[in-house]
């Protein structure tokens, strides 16, 4: 390897680049493209709305638009026109590297992984204007890959960030069975090959970059744009840290919910991962563990929950004494919590008039009733329905245990035994995962409702005999 010595830094990279993605050509492409085929659709779903990010036009039309505004109203301010020079480096750079992917992928003419799969077609078929014939390279990823390219010069302190999602939507090309990876190994070559060149002819121009040492750095306005936002970004989290708990609490369902809303096939790509190709989820009431944990465990907890609290009040009131040494008023919120979390809330209101259907019962999944969001109120189901789970509602109720025992370190135990439950009845499929999530967040907002308003109680709650019974 000395003669990579004779080579400039970019140029080293870009060599053992190249040598990666003929390794992969030669001895991963099919292998890994078969295994995306075999997997069921489902699970795909979610990296078939990704994938449209590598979709040109959704960054075309921003940049050419805020190029467009800043030229007719014409403003001097320094920052303004470099925001202005930045839309034309990205719109500039995913146009070139565009045109580079169509000259190629129409000479050369790769078979896309269709064709594989169905006629086993891997030759190159040279100067084919058949886009079934344009795999490589990946234009989708050399889209994302010059645009993130472009923020990575300008921003490098955030290359790390940015990369990793670059790297995740041209790794939907393949997962949705469009391309191979060499393809996107060639897409992501040929944006940083055109970000390189553009870099140069902006820096010629004096515009975004300036030399230090020999290397092309951001210049100051840049930089100034930069910490602008970051100072934002960091005033926004600090501003939602000084919230108290609950709007803390509101503010994460809020953006859960919006990211639900946006990208509803997390709920179909999550259940997908655990329904078979014999169009059945792996688990089912009848395997032992899960028939032992909701048939057994669930209910002996349950009952305990609710009886204790009733044992302990009828203690206090004929002996004047404690269960567990715990006063009656952490007894009755523990039983609040069942009544009314799990019990009038989850399963009454939420489970009883949501009517969200069942991943087992969607259409998705090889049901009859459509799929929907979560906190739409639909009616596909007519009772005991998907939104919100009432399994993850009664485990979090341990937490409600914890509390009134001061075992908050023990709060692992108690969300690994929710995460598990969650888990199981999404592989069930009855349940999707923002049930549970939801679940838990709802059922853990009752509880810390409770807590607050049962410590402004006296212990025993006032309930006592003027004349207490003496055990014989």
């Amino acid at each position: 390897m000395n003669f990579l010595t004779k080579f400039q830094k970019d140029e080293k990279a870009i060599c053992i680049y190249l040598l990666l993605g003929v390794l992969v050509f030669l001895f991963f492409d099919y292998s890994i493209s078969k295994f995306f085929y075999n997997i069921n659709s489902q699970t795909k779903s979610l990296f078939e709305t990704l994938t449209h990010f590598g979709d040109s036009l959704y960054f075309f039309v921003p940049t050419i638009l805020i190029w467009a505004v800043i030229k007719i109203i014409q403003n001097k301010n320094k920052i303004i026109l470099t925001i202005s020079d930045i839309s034309l480096f990205i719109f500039f750079n995913i146009l070139l590297s565009g045109i580079a992917v169509q000259i190629f992928k129409h000479i050369l003419g790769r078979p896309r992984p269709p064709l594989f799969h169905s006629n086993n077609l891997t030759t190159l078929d040279i100067f084919n204007f058949d886009s079934r014939w344009h795999s490589f390279p990946s234009g989708h990823t050399a889209t994302i890959f010059a645009f993130i390219f472009c923020l990575i010069f300008l921003f490098p302190k955030i290359k790390n960030i940015l990369i990793t999602i670059a790297i995740v939507i041209a790794s939907t090309r393949v997962i949705v069975g469009a391309h191979y990876v060499s393809d996107i190994f060639g897409g992501a070559l040929v944006a940083y090959i055109t970000s390189i060149l553009l870099r140069d002819k902006f820096f010629q121009k004096s515009k975004l970059f300036q030399s230090d040492q020999g290397y092309l750095i951001s210049n100051e306005n840049v930089n100034f744009i930069y910490r602008s936002l970051e100072e934002k970004l960091k005033s926004l989290f600090s501003l939602y840290l000084g919230f108290n708990f609950y709007l803390k609490t509101l503010t994460l369902m809020l953006a859960l919910s919006i990211i639900f809303f946006l990208f509803p096939n997390i709920d179909i790509t999550v259940s997908g991962l655990f329904f078979g190709q014999d169009g059945r989820f792996l688990a089912s009431e009848q395997d032992w563990f899960i028939y032992f944990i909701r048939k057994m465990i669930l209910p002996l907890l349950a009952l305990l929950v609710f009886f204790i609290p009733i044992a302990a009040a009828v203690k206090q009131y004929i002996y004047g004494e404690k269960i567990m040494n715990k006063p009656l008023r952490d007894w009755t919120f523990l039983f609040s919590c069942l009544v009314l979390g799990t019990g009038v809330i989850v399963n009454s209101i939420f489970k009883s008039f949501w009517g969200r259907a069942r991943p087992n019962d969607t259409l998705v999944f090889g049901g009859e009733q459509p799929f929907t969001i979560p906190w739409l109120n639909v009616d596909y189901c007519e009772a005991n329905c998907s939104f919100v789970s009432g399994d993850v509602s009664f485990f979090t109720l341990s937490l409600a245990i914890l509390l009134i025992f001061n075992k908050q370190t023990w709060n692992i135990f108690a969300y690994s035994a929710i995460i598990l439950i969650s888990l199981l009845r999404i592989m069930e499929g009855d349940h999707f995962l923002s049930d549970t999530i939801m679940s838990f967040i709802i059922t853990y907002v009752v509880i810390r409702v409770l807590y607050d308003l049962f410590q402004l109680l006296p212990e025993d709650l006032n309930l006592k005999r003027k004349t207490k019974l003496k055990r014989t």
